[in-house]
């Protein structure tokens, strides 16, 4: 039988669909390659590994990525704005009006106990990976300066005079502590030992000035 004038039906497109679809792909990319570097470093972050941690077809990583530099970026960049997100959460709150010393802490500490193993891992990979591997520069400045620009304004609201200076020492701190935290987890008297070492650089800055 002739095909020839036959009306052929067609199957509508649906874009948003597939728009969807990739946004989920991609997501999922992203959230192994967090997962890979934490686990096995930048080094282990290679296509075939996130691909296989994906669950997706080894393809899939070129065809959202075109390198793998550029796929480790990026899921570091979602690791990046995943804690900036929570850190700057805790600064509006802290600037909105004056809270104390132990207030801020807290709610500081708080935080710190509620970031996932994982993106902790991840973040200080690419912090020793900076030096060898200068496009992660970028966004790992990016996340320490959100950091100290959070504390920054937690220490003003506390009253600290200086508060950039103090920022930078508090985040030092603080990512020492997790640094260790992850060599070495001691349970309960990690945060205590945190807790206690924060609060002693805060107030060393406030009676830094109350001596002039």
């Amino acid at each position: 039988m002739s095909r020839v004038g036959a009306t052929v039906a067609r199957v509508p497109i649906r874009p948003s669909t597939h728009r969807a679809a990739g946004r989920a792909r991609r997501a999922a990319l992203l959230d192994a390659a967090v997962e890979v570097i934490a686990e096995d470093g930048v080094a282990g972050a290679t296509h075939r590994a996130i691909a296989a941690r994906a669950g997706v077809p080894l393809s899939t990583t070129s065809y959202f990525f075109a390198s793998i530099d550029e796929l480790v970026t990026a899921a570091m960049q979602v690791v990046a704005e995943r804690l900036i997100t929570q850190v700057d959460g805790i600064a509006a709150e802290l600037g909105s009006e004056p809270v104390d010393v132990e207030a801020a802490v807290d709610r500081f500490m708080d935080l710190l106990d509620g970031v996932r193993a994982v993106d902790l891992a991840a973040q200080f990979e690419v912090y020793v990976q900076c030096a060898r591997r200068p496009q992660l520069q970028p966004v790992a400045h990016h996340m320490m300066t959100s950091f100290e620009r959070a504390a920054e304004v937690a220490l003003r609201a506390v009253g600290v005079p200086r508060p950039a200076e103090a920022a930078r020492a508090v985040v030092a701190l603080i990512d020492g502590f997790q640094l260790h935290r992850l060599a070495w987890p001691r349970g309960a008297a990690d945060r205590r030992a945190l807790d206690a070492g924060v609060r002693a650089v805060v107030r060393s800055y406030l009676i830094a000035v109350e001596h002039g």
